[in-house]
């Protein structure tokens, strides 16, 4: 049986050099980490002012937001970092729901705190805390139970040996769930020495409008005021500008924010440089499989989106491998080493994948995801004028109205909404101002002249 990295073998790597999957809470991801010198100080001297807080990162989707927090939660936790405390890192995010209420919040939160604490433990090799423990084990019985509140903590706001009964999990009343996050923390930082706990609340523009404030205004004297605890807020572009506009009193609760904007052309040269030279099988000078004028078009075409270029340039991969077997499949020709690499030496130009396959490749790819969305003629329309105007707000709909969209209501909902769930188009959000813009394959789209 094949093992599921010979495909990379064939081209000369470990593993894959464009793998999409965010940056982990490891040593080793810290220097995959590109382009970021100035948020990571931003980040890590917000952190160091105060043991608790709420920090909004938000920004475009697949700009690294999970990615960058991992690598700072990575580097403050291992003490690594060149300035700021000891946290623990959040290991398992708290991933938001639309329509999800308070008490699921954080009962969720419960889960991902002890999720993280009970990793870290494995980690490190030592024993779980007695009171996350406890936890733990009333999480996964689901049922009743009677735990110390107090385990024998001191000048922390929780009374001693205060035994408290819990129904199940689902029984359970937000206050309580508070109150168990609350003693979470206080162990973390009494037993396992950290000054503070991270517990980030992923996508948290998941949530509709109105249960999004609703959320935070019930969090703001009750979640987000737990000591020892820095609550990360991840969210898209605008999130905390749209918490300003929309509640101040919780835009005040904020300790700060940080917009990631996409890294810059030479910084991204650099990470797949880096990426490369990570995972290729020999340790002299390596080449990217996919040449810097295919990755670069792509990191144009999706408004500098990281997981776009490598999930394609990934893609373009695997597709020479599939090609290059079925050749020697057709020529009846064993497929080992040898015969692979006699073959795909006809596609390669000065050791990377020549450009006229990787466009070909790309247009093959973009085209059937494409058509897999099943648009409607109108819905094509409606990308293609975009396309046009580069830019358009829900106000704009006057310029649809010869395609028959007559009000902002049916422009917004019926297509600007659907065309950006679908990831065709990029929404940004400004305070209350909401704009929308060809993204990622759409573009690619307008290209192949698929719009028409």
């Amino acid at each position: 049986m094949l093992q599921p990295n010979n495909v990379w073998k064939n081209l000369g790597f470990k593993e894959s050099p464009y793998d999409t999957k965010p940056l982990k809470v490891l040593k080793s991801d810290v220097e995959l980490l590109m382009g970021r010198d100035e948020e990571q100080v931003d980040f890590l001297t917000a952190i160091e002012s105060s043991e608790q807080g709420v920090f909004v990162i938000s920004g475009v989707p697949g700009v690294g937001k999970t990615s960058f927090l991992n690598v700072q939660q990575y580097l403050l936790e291992s003490g690594e970092a060149q300035f700021g405390p000891k946290i623990l890192a959040a290991r398992t995010l708290c991933a938001i729901q639309p329509a999800d209420e308070p008490k699921i919040i954080a009962r969720r939160c419960i889960q991902s705190f002890c999720a993280s604490i009970e990793e870290y433990c494995v980690t490190k090799k030592i024993e779980v805390p007695e009171y996350t423990a406890k936890i733990i084990s009333w999480i996964h019985q689901n049922k009743p139970a009677t735990i110390n509140f107090g385990f024998s903590i001191l000048g922390n706001g929780v009374n001693v040996g205060r035994e408290v009964y819990l129904p199940s999990i689902n029984e359970t009343t937000f206050e309580t769930f508070v109150e168990i996050i609350k003693c979470l923390a206080i162990e973390v930082n009494e037993e396992l020495k950290f000054v503070s706990s991270f517990i980030v609340l992923d996508n948290f523009e998941n949530l509709y409008e109105e249960d999004l404030r609703d959320c935070m205004t019930t969090f703001r004297d009750t979640l987000f005021t737990i000591p020892n605890v820095w609550w990360i807020i991840i969210g898209q572009s605008g999130l905390s500008s749209f918490i300003q506009s929309t509640n101040p009193k919780v835009f005040q609760r904020l300790s700060s924010s940080l917009e990631l904007k996409p890294i810059s052309i030479e910084n991204l040269i650099k990470a797949v440089e880096i990426r490369v030279k990570k995972f290729h099988v020999s340790k002299g000078k390596a080449s990217s499989p996919i040449s810097e004028d295919i990755y670069l078009k792509l990191f144009e075409s999706s408004n500098g989106e990281i997981r776009f270029v490598f999930k394609y340039c990934h893609e373009i991969c695997i597709t020479l491998v599939q090609s290059v077997r079925k050749i020697l499949i057709q020529r009846k020709l064993k497929v080992d080493d040898g015969n692979f690499e006699r073959i795909m030496g006809e596609h390669l130009v000065d050791k990377q994948i020549g450009n006229g396959f990787s466009n070909g490749c790309l247009k093959s790819i973009i085209t059937k995801e494409f058509e897999g969305h099943y648009l409607t003629q109108k819905e094509k329309q409606v990308l293609k004028k975009i396309g046009e105007m580069k830019k358009v707000k829900p106000k704009d709909f006057e310029n649809f109205k010869h395609i028959g969209i007559s009000t902002m209501g049916i422009l917004t909902k019926n297509y600007l909404t659907k065309l950006s769930d679908l990831n065709l188009l990029l929404r940004r959000q400004e305070a209350k101002v909401i704009t929308y813009e060809l993204r990622g394959i759409s573009v690619f789209a307008e290209e192949y002249e698929l719009l028409d």
